[in-house]
């Protein structure tokens, strides 16, 4: 059973390292990089979203990694009890798979259906076109969803690490393992 619980700390930890990882390296490096490199914004965004939308496969993936941990910890434990910052952290998952759904399926198709629509590019339409102009809040309103899920994972993250009571088991043991050396 104990080591149920220490698998699904695994599989949480390594999900939420390339969840919150990606995501981060996507904001700060790889979406910068791209729009710097490229020969225009909208060759620069085909490409980014291309980018996004795979990476809403890894996200996915992850989501449901650190649910089933959160299962697997729950069936490990024998009195089948989380503790209140094991449930914040599976509660701040579900949200986060939630945004990551939405934004991967509705605000995504929404903003293909749109560059479908201007058959000119988003570039050569008029700024003021209803199409370009509903483009771009849906564009800002995608990455306000990435930026609060980023938050959101970084504050799972910390949770994680200050919180687990797998890692103070994990400490409480090595204390009376050096106790129990001492004496002998």
């Amino acid at each position: 059973m104990r080591n149920l619980v220490t698998i699904s700390a695994i599989i949480e930890i390594i999900a939420t390292t390339l969840w919150v990882g990606g995501m981060a390296s996507l904001a700060l490096i790889a979406a910068p990089a791209v729009f710097q490199a490229s020969t225009s914004r909208e060759n620069a965004g085909k490409i980014f979203g291309l980018i996004l939308k795979r990476f809403h496969l890894v996200m996915y993936a992850c989501g449901g990694a650190i649910l089933i941990a959160g299962l697997l910890r729950w069936a490990g434990r024998f009195n089948h009890h989380l503790y209140a910052s094991e449930v914040t952290r599976y509660v701040i998952a579900v949200i986060m798979l939630g945004l990551s759904l939405y934004s991967g399926v509705v605000i995504s198709g929404k903003l293909e259906k749109l560059r479908e629509g201007m058959p000119a590019g988003i570039d050569r339409t008029a700024k003021d076109d209803p199409r370009r102009v509903e483009f771009n809040n849906l564009h800002r309103f995608s990455t306000t969803v990435m930026a609060f899920n980023l938050l959101l994972g970084l504050a799972m993250a910390v949770i994680c690490s200050l919180w687990d009571p797998i890692f103070e088991c994990r400490r409480i043991d090595h204390e009376t393992d050096e106790k129990f050396s001492s004496v002998n």
